[in-house]
C-alpha cells in the first residue's frame, strides 16, 4: 500500500511541475510578446516623433534579422542538401567533380531544356540564312551566265559584222574589177574607131604622132609616178591655177551624160565630217556677232568677213557662213591646213577649201583635179552615178578612195558639156 500511495505522489509531482513549467512558459511567452509590440508601438513613435533615430533603428534592427536569415538558411541546408541528394540526377560522366554534379539537378535540366529551346527556335532562323544565301549564289550564277551569253552573242554579232563587211569588200571589189574592164573595153573600143577614122583622114594622123611624140619628149609624170602607156592619156581642155591641166590615164565615169574624170581606183568607205575645232562653223551658220580676229575683205563690191578658215557675209542683222569665194585673199592660212603637191605645184588645203600661194599672201582657188584630202567638212552631199557614190561640197566632186589603208577623197573633174 506504502509503495503504491509513493508513485501516486510521484506522478503528481511531475503533473504538477509541468504545469508549471508550462504556465511560466507561457507567461514568458506573454511577456515577450507584449515586449515586442510594446518594441514595435514605441519604434514606430519614435520614427514619427524623429526620422533620424527611426533610420538609426533600422540599422540596429537589419543585422539581427540577417543574422536570422542566416540562421534559418544555415538550418534548411542540411535538408535541402538531402533533397538533393534524394533527387534524380542527370548521368555523370567519368571525371565529373562533386560540384559539377551538385549542378546536374532539375535546375540544370530546365537551362538544357531552354537551351535545347533556343536552338530549336533558331533552326528556322538559320534554314532561312542559308535558303537565302542559296538564292544569292543562284542569282550569282544565273547573272554570270548571263553575262557570259551575252558576251558571246556580242562577239558572235562582231563576228557576223566582219563577214558582211569582207563579203561587202570583196563584192565591191569585183564590181569595180567589172567595171575597170567594162570601161577599159570601152576604151579600146574607142580607141580603135579613132585610129581607124586617123588612118582615113592624113590630117589626124599627122596630129597624132605629133602629140605622141610630144608627149614622149616631156615624160609626163601624174602624182609622182610615171604613165603606163603615154598613147592613151586623155587630155583635158580646162586649165587651173598654176595653168595645171589633169591628164588622165583612165577612161572616165559615164552616167546621164555626165562624166567623171579620176586617176585613182573608186573605193567606197562611209562619209563620216570631220571636226575642225569649236572655232569652225559650217556653211549656213548664222551669228549675230563675229569674233575678235575676223578681217574684212573686199571682193569686187561684195563686202567678206574671214575668221580662222571660216567665210561670213553680211545676212539679216547679222552674218552667215558662206562658200569660200574664190579669189579671196588672206595673208595667213588657217589652223590645221595640209599640203597638196601635184605636178610639181604646192596647193593648200583646209576644210573643203582649196588655196595657191600668191604675191598678195594665199588665194582661194577652184579645187585641182587629182588632189587627194583626208578630210571632209559637214556639208557634204552623197551624188550617184550608176553604182559609184560621189560626194559633192561646195560645188566640188570627191571620189572616195582608200591609200595605204587609210580613206581619203580624190578631187574629181566633172564634165557635163559632152552630150
Amino acid at each position: 500500500m506504502k509503495n503504491h500511495s509513493l508513485f501516486g505522489n510521484t506522478q503528481k509531482t511531475i503533473l504538477t511541475t509541468l504545469l508549471v513549467a508550462g504556465s511560466l512558459a507561457g507567461f514568458a511567452q506573454r511577456s515577450q510578446d507584449r515586449q515586442s509590440s510594446w518594441n514595435n508601438q514605441r519604434s514606430n513613435s519614435s520614427r514619427q516623433d524623429n526620422p533620424g533615430r527611426a533610420g538609426e533603428n533600422r540599422q540596429r534592427e537589419q543585422p539581427a534579422a540577417r543574422s536570422a536569415d542566416v540562421q534559418r538558411s544555415a538550418e534548411a541546408r542540411p535538408g535541402q542538401w538531402q533533397q538533393r541528394q534524394n533527387t534524380p540526377r542527370i548521368q555523370d560522366a567519368p571525371g565529373t567533380s562533386e560540384r559539377q554534379r551538385d549542378w546536374n539537378t532539375p535546375r540544370s535540366q530546365d537551362m538544357q531544356r531552354n537551351y535545347e529551346n533556343r536552338q530549336r527556335e533558331q533552326q528556322p532562323w538559320q534554314r532561312g540564312q542559308e535558303a537565302q544565301s542559296a538564292n544569292e549564289n543562284r542569282q550569282r550564277d544565273r547573272q554570270n551566265e548571263q553575262r557570259a551569253q551575252q558576251a558571246q552573242r556580242a562577239n558572235e554579232d562582231r563576228q557576223k559584222d566582219w563577214q558582211k563587211q569582207q563579203q561587202a569588200q570583196q563584192r565591191s571589189t569585183d564590181r569595180q574589177r567589172n567595171f575597170d574592164n567594162n570601161r577599159q573595153r570601152d576604151w579600146n573600143q574607142g580607141r580603135e574607131s579613132n585610129d581607124i577614122a586617123r588612118n582615113n583622114n592624113p590630117r589626124q594622123q599627122n596630129q597624132g604622132v605629133f602629140n605622141n611624140r610630144q608627149m614622149n619628149a616631156r615624160g609626163w609624170v601624174f602624182n609622182n609616178r610615171q604613165l603606163p602607156d603615154r598613147r592613151y592619156v586623155n587630155a583635158r581642155s580646162r586649165i587651173y591655177a598654176n595653168n595645171y591641166r589633169p591628164r588622165y590615164t583612165r577612161a572616165p565615169i559615164t552616167f546621164q551624160n555626165r562624166r567623171f574624170y579620176s586617176f585613182y581606183n573608186y573605193n567606197y568607205h562611209p562619209y563620216r565630217p570631220y571636226n575642225y575645232g569649236s572655232f569652225f562653223r559650217p556653211v549656213g551658220y548664222f551669228s549675230v556677232r563675229l569674233g575678235p580676229l575676223a578681217v574684212n575683205i573686199r571682193l569686187g563690191n561684195r563686202p567678206y568677213y574671214y575668221d580662222q578658215g571660216v567665210y561670213y557675209e553680211p545676212y539679216n542683222n547679222g552674218y552667215q557662213v558662206v562658200p569660200a569665194p574664190e579669189g579671196a585673199y588672206i595673208t595667213q592660212l588657217p589652223f590645221g591646213y595640209s599640203t597638196i603637191d601635184l605636178e610639181g605645184y604646192t596647193y593648200y588645203y583646209f576644210a573643203g577649201t582649196f588655196y595657191s600661194a600668191g604675191p598678195q599672201g594665199f588665194s582661194v582657188i577652184t579645187a585641182p583635179p587629182g588632189a587627194v584630202v583626208y578630210d571632209l567638212p559637214e556639208g557634204a552631199s552623197e551624188i550617184y552615178a550608176g553604182d559609184i557614190t560621189f560626194l559633192e561640197y561646195n560645188g566640188t566632186v570627191f571620189q572616195p578612195i582608200t591609200i595605204d589603208g587609210r580613206y581619203a577623197y580624190e578631187v574629181v573633174e566633172l564634165d557635163e558639156d559632152e552630150q
